[in-house]
C-alpha cells in the first residue's frame, strides 16, 4: 500500500523509497527486516519493523533521529503484559527496555513507555485508535514544543487532551473524535 492511499489524496509520494537490507535480501521475506525509508532532501529516517529473535512486533515508529519498536516476546503472558522495546538512535546504536504495561502512568512517562502502552491498547483491542492517536499527539507536541528527547517524562493525558481540543477549535470533528476516544480511555 502506498502512503498516497492513507487519506492523502492529491499529495504526491515522489522521493520516497523502501530498501531491503543485507540481512533479509537472501530470503526475500520481511521477517527480521529493517525498512529504510528516505525522504527528499536531507531528511530521512530508518524504521526497524520486525525481528524474529525479539518476538512479534506490535508497533514501530520513527522520526529523523530515532526508531522505536515494541515486541511481544515469545514468553509473553497476557495476564502480565510486559513488552520488549528497542530504541535506535540516529547513529544506529540500540537500547533495549522491558516495559510492564501495568506500571505505565500516562500522566508521567516518557515517549517510549507511552508508545508501548498505546501499542498494547491497540493490539489488544482495548482502545483500537490508541497507537495512531499517540503518534499523532507526539508529532503535534514535538512540532509545537521542539523535538524533545524520547526519554523526557511528560503528562500524555494532558497532551492528548490539548490536541483533542485543538482539533475541536479547528472544526475538525473527525480529528477531535479520534483523539477523544483515546483521551476517554486515559481519563478512566
Amino acid at each position: 500500500m502506498s502512503v498516497n492511499g492513507i487519506g492523502t489524496a492529491g499529495y504526491p509520494v515522489t522521493g520516497y523509497e523502501t530498501k531491503r537490507t543485507g540481512n533479509n535480501a537472501a530470503d526475500k521475506s520481511f521477517a527480521g527486516c529493517m525498512g529504510n525509508v528516505k525522504g527528499t532532501g536531507n531528511t530521512g529516517f530508518t524504521l526497524h519493523i520486525s525481528n524474529e529473535e525479539d518476538g512479534q512486533s506490535i508497533g514501530a515508529m520513527a522520526d529523523h533521529d530515532s526508531s522505536v519498536t515494541v515486541y511481544k516476546t515469545k514468553d509473553f503472558d497476557p495476564a502480565n503484559p510486559v513488552y520488549k522495546v528497542k530504541i535506535w538512535d540516529a547513529a544506529g546504536n540500540v537500547t533495549e527496555r522491558m516495559v510492564d504495561i501495568s506500571k505505565v502512568d500516562p500522566k508521567n512517562c516518557d515517549k517510549i513507555d507511552m508508545f508501548a502502552y498505546s501499542s498494547h491498547l491497540s493490539a489488544t483491542g482495548e482502545c483500537p485508535d490508541a497507537q495512531g492517536a499517540f503518534i499523532g499527539a507526539k508529532s503535534n507536541y514535538n512540532s509545537s514544543n521542539g523535538s524533545s528527547s524520547l526519554f523526557d517524562k511528560e503528562n500524555w493525558q494532558n497532551i492528548v487532551k490539548d490536541i483533542m481540543q485543538m482539533q475541536y477549535r479547528a472544526g475538525n470533528l473527525e480529528g477531535y473524535l479520534h483523539y477523544k476516544r483515546f483521551w476517554d480511555f486515559l481519563d478512566k
